[in-house]
């Protein structure tokens, strides 16, 4: 058994629920993995299970919490936005980083490069969005002073 290969299968799938969706009714997509035949049949097995959308969701309930948490202004601007931002962010940045601070840092940049779906420029949102990056340090109680 491949054990890294099944597990990066595993966490890709999880990590998406598109991709998941797609194994479904595409069992090639395992074909990059080079998976051993009981490898890929517990994976489609796996994917195929009423239990795995909670897996799904709990991954992106855990990516989602360090930016809620630490961007709380942030999030509640994006509004109905939100979700789509997520969806690009998650997806050209597939790999959670698992310190919040981190992540939310991620996410800020990744709004202040590519802007908002549909928006050209929301000031408001931007500058609300650099004073919470700014104010990461104060919020997890990290010093900056030597």
């Amino acid at each position: 058994m491949s054990l890294v290969k099944f597990q990066q299968a595993l966490a890709d799938v999880v990590a998406s629920p598109q991709r998941c969706i797609a194994l479904r009714q595409d069992s090639s997509l395992l074909d990059a993995y080079d998976l051993e035949p009981r490898e890929r049949q517990r994976l489609l097995t796996m994917v195929r299970h009423e239990g795995m959308s909670h897996n799904c969701t709990l991954y992106r309930a855990n990516r989602l919490t360090p930016l809620v948490r630490s961007l709380p202004r942030t999030c509640e601007l994006l509004a109905d936005r939100l979700t789509e931002v997520l969806e690009q962010f998650w997806t050209e940045q597939p790999d959670a980083e698992v310190q919040f601070k981190l992540e939310a840092e991620r996410f800020g940049r990744y709004i202040l490069q590519h802007g908002i779906p549909g928006i050209k420029d929301d000031e408001h949102l931007f500058y609300v969005l650099r004073e919470e990056l700014e104010g990461l340090d104060d919020l997890f109680g990290l010093d900056n002073h030597p």
